[in-house]
């Protein structure tokens, strides 16, 4: 019997709404089965895609130099990588692309050959790499942003496979310039220099993100977003520090000393301009370990006269023109023998006051304080006191050393030498930056202010924080005392121990420093005599000075230990090359006949192309060195040009000062170092300097005229 089309239509419906039951029987029963049986199992695969709580690094701010220079910054770096295991990778694709692929990997990266490049990538495509690296390097953000955009890589990581990873890393663009000043991270946060001091500002906050792996991909969710550090502007300025960083090291490697500082200060706002601090590695190689300028417990020696002379005329202990007989320059003062630098000469006889500074006389000098305080020396260590010396400044670097003047009330040691030692240096201990600081106030009007690294911090390019020298003394003596003091330190370069700095382009007073070195039980002889030698003073002498400066020079092994021939010396170069580089005006130029110029000026460069020049202009001229040298600086002696060899760095900067661009960019060419130019005509000047370590990638400067 035939059913009815009401019945058909029953039938369908008992069969599909079956059907639907059974569905979702089944979706209820995986549902209770997952979430219940299974539960657990499934967890720990969701668990296994998700990490909760990362860290996000925040972006470590800048630190600039005075003029916005970026001396330290945190960048990224990336490892590129191809995944030959994504499901949307197509062979065919990979095919059509491997070989324009591969040449424009060649050209950029350059560690391979097309060719190589496209057998390993075939390699890698056929062993199902899932970690295939493209390079060993990293390369910088901007190269990334090339990179990606390569044939096949642009379609994506899902259709190519190529994915990074990313690592933020601190970067000295100026290389080794004022690198122990900036200082040095870890894990922690800064380990010393600028860096540890003002951590807390650069560091940021950091954020905190979910990351989960959604379609092969990491995903990170942020939770707390990250804050980025600020910026750091320091006191230095780059060209002062390349300045005075070439001068101290020339000095060093011509004396053969173990170690070398210089400190560049501005007299009226205590800025710090250029620091450098450098230590003999290996013979021959010099670098920065510690920052002896702040840290250096020294005999600051001689220039240490100019304060023992100040306390005696602000007390009225003696007076400018008073004259003391210095004899032969040997006096026994107890059991203790107290010489002058020219005893061996027949010493200085009758010399005033003025003039045991002037000649850096220890028997003048310390016959001036045991007249005024040899019954009474608690007064005298109490006039340091007051003039500021003995203050302990905080300078915000970590190991840095204070004053230590012993007091005859609590020194344990004092005795009778002490104090006659104690006036020309001997029996303190004094970093050299806090002689510099009172060098500074002599120049300053008497008004001593605290030297200073930073001015600002900056976030977003405006000033969050302003920092300013703090005022020690607005006094440190007399008017009267200080005219007298002024007076002194410039006929010490006029008339005595450092005459040798006497120069036509910038006027210098100061003070020479010669101390023996004590070396522990076996005292300041020991198996050989070593010396420190040291010059501090300012420039331009004259009622309103800009710079102050101390240079210290450690057992120099070659030349007769000076403070005025040697430390002396860097310390008037630094003062011509700032002058000419128009720091007080626009500088003088010399008339012809002044610099003996009896040839026509040739750069420094090849040899082959000076001699072909010489000849062709019939020049006389003379190899220095050896007849094979490539590269040659030129000197005009009195017979023609003297050429001198040019040794050919690889590890190090080669110096290239006084050379034309050509030659300049091929011996630079060879640090693997970025060369930014100024300017147009012969290279003047080089940051870094010669001879600091070359790191390839890092930025040189290049400064023509």
């Amino acid at each position: 019997m035939a059913l009815s089309k009401h019945s058909v239509i029953l039938f369908k419906y008992i069969i599909i709404s079956a059907f639907i039951l059974l569905v979702c029987i089944a979706i209820i029963s995986n549902m209770l089965r997952i979430s219940i049986i299974e539960s657990s199992q499934w967890q720990q695969k969701a668990d296994s895609l998700k990490t909760s709580n990362i860290r996000m690094r925040a972006l470590r701010g800048n630190i600039l130099s005075c003029n916005d220079e970026i001396l330290a910054s945190t960048i990224p770096e990336f490892s590129l990588f191809l995944d030959f295991r994504v499901e949307g990778l197509d062979a065919d694709t990979l095919e059509k692309y491997i070989k324009p692929l591969s040449c424009a990997l060649a050209a950029k990266l350059g560690e391979k050959s097309a060719a190589e490049y496209e057998k390993r990538i075939r390699e890698g495509h056929k062993n199902k790499t899932g970690r295939f690296r493209i390079c060993r390097r990293k390369v910088s953000y901007l190269d990334y942003l090339e990179v990606k955009e390569f044939p096949f890589l642009c379609k994506g990581e899902n259709k190519s496979g190529f994915f990074t990873e990313k690592r933020i890393i601190r970067m000295k663009p100026f290389g080794p310039v004022a690198s122990r000043t900036i200082g040095r991270l870890a894990d922690t946060g800064g380990v010393y220099g600028i860096e540890q001091a003002y951590n807390l500002q650069l560091k940021g906050r950091d954020g905190i993100a979910d990351k989960e792996k959604v379609r092969n991909t990491w995903v990170y969710r942020e939770k707390i977003s990250s804050i980025s550090g600020m910026d750091i502007r320091t006191t230095l300025d780059l060209r002062i520090q390349s300045i005075a960083e070439q001068s101290i090291l020339d000095k060093l490697r011509n004396i053969d000393a173990d170690a070398g500082t210089v400190i560049v200060m501005e007299v009226s706002t205590g800025k710090i301009k250029a620091i450098a601090n450098y230590s003999r590695k290996t013979e021959g190689v010099y670098g920065e370990s510690r920052n002896n300028a702040v840290a250096d417990m020294v005999e600051p020696g001689s220039t240490f006269k100019t304060i023992s002379m100040m306390a005696a005329l602000d007390d009225g202990v003696t007076t400018p023109d008073e004259i003391f007989d210095v004899g032969c320059g040997v006096l026994m003062y107890g059991r203790a023998r107290m010489t002058d630098h020219n005893y061996k000469h027949g010493g200085y006889g009758k010399i005033t006051a003025a003039q045991a500074i002037q000649f850096s006389s220890n028997i003048g000098t310390a016959k001036v304080i045991l007249k005024g305080y040899e019954r009474r020396p608690s007064a005298f260590v109490d006039h340091l006191k007051r003039m500021g010396i003995c203050d302990s400044v905080d300078f915000k670097m970590q190991g840095q050393g204070y004053p230590r003047i012993p007091h005859p009330k609590t020194f344990k040691g004092w005795n009778n030498t002490t104090l006659p030692w104690m006036s020309f240096g001997y029996n303190v201990q004094i970093p050299p930056i806090y002689i510099l600081m009172f060098y500074n106030a002599i120049a300053n009007g008497g008004k001593m202010i605290s030297p200073i690294f930073v001015t600002d911090v900056l976030c977003d390019g405006k000033i969050t924080e302003h920092y300013n020298s703090t005022v020690i003394r607005d006094s440190i003596c007399k008017p009267k005392t200080l005219r007298e003091i002024k007076q002194m330190l410039t006929d010490v370069v006029q008339l005595g121990t450092a005459k040798t700095l006497k120069s036509p382009y910038v006027k210098i007073a100061g003070k020479t420093g010669t101390a023996q070195i004590s070396q522990g039980a076996a005292g300041y002889k020991g198996s050989k005599t070593q010396h420190r030698v040291s010059f501090c003073g300012y420039f331009p002498d004259g009622d309103h000075p800009k710079y102050s400066c101390i240079v210290v020079i450690t057992n120099p092994r070659i030349g007769y230990p000076s403070g005025g021939g040697m430390s002396g010396m860097v310390l008037k170069r630094i003062a011509e090359q700032i002058y000419a580089q128009g720091y007080f005006g626009k500088p003088m130029i010399p008339e012809k006949d002044s610099v003996n110029s009896f040839y026509p000026r040739v750069k420094n460069g090849r040899a082959s192309a000076i001699k072909t020049a010489c000849d062709s202009f019939k020049i006389p001229y003379h190899i220095c060195d050896e007849t094979k040298t490539e590269w040659v600086t030129t000197n005009q002696g009195e017979k023609g040009l003297e050429l001198t060899h040019v040794a050919k760095r690889t590890k190090s900067i080669p110096a290239v000062t006084g050379m034309g661009l050509k030659d300049a960019l091929l011996l630079m060419d060879r640090t693997g170092m970025k060369i930014k130019i100024n300017g147009r005509g012969t290279v003047y000047e080089q940051i870094p300097v010669a001879g600091s370590t070359a790191t390839p990638g890092e930025t040189a400067i290049l400064n023509l005229h």
